[in-house]
């Protein structure tokens, strides 16, 4: 049976990739530029997908630095976080893919 493929690619493009080939993220995202900065109840209500599955997408694009929540993580103590793209990033990514992809 073949070995799956697991190049080595630089820090920004794995990013890139982390993202981009998950569609429950990538939905999140494209939500969150529609609706603009959202609370999960509000993503929740339009997005086809559990709490605890939409928390661990949020966390993670947060990590990315894709999304950015208000309060911060760690100051939240019961208060409603708010999500918000930050189109900056994700056209970073996406440029630093798109010159991966053109041998730049």
């Amino acid at each position: 049976m073949p070995r799956l493929i697991k190049p080595n690619l630089p820090t920004e493009v794995e990013a890139a990739v982390r993202f981009m080939g998950n569609r429950a993220q990538t939905d999140l995202l494209r939500q969150l530029t529609i609706q603009g900065p959202s609370t999960i109840g509000q993503l929740q209500a339009v997005l086809e997908i559990g709490r605890p599955s939409l928390n661990r997408h949020l966390i993670s694009l947060s990590d990315a630095g894709l999304i950015e929540t208000d309060p911060p993580r760690g100051q939240r103590q019961g208060k409603d976080v708010t999500y918000a793209v930050q189109r900056p990033r994700i056209q970073e990514l996406l440029r630093t893919y798109i010159a991966y992809i053109e041998g730049r």
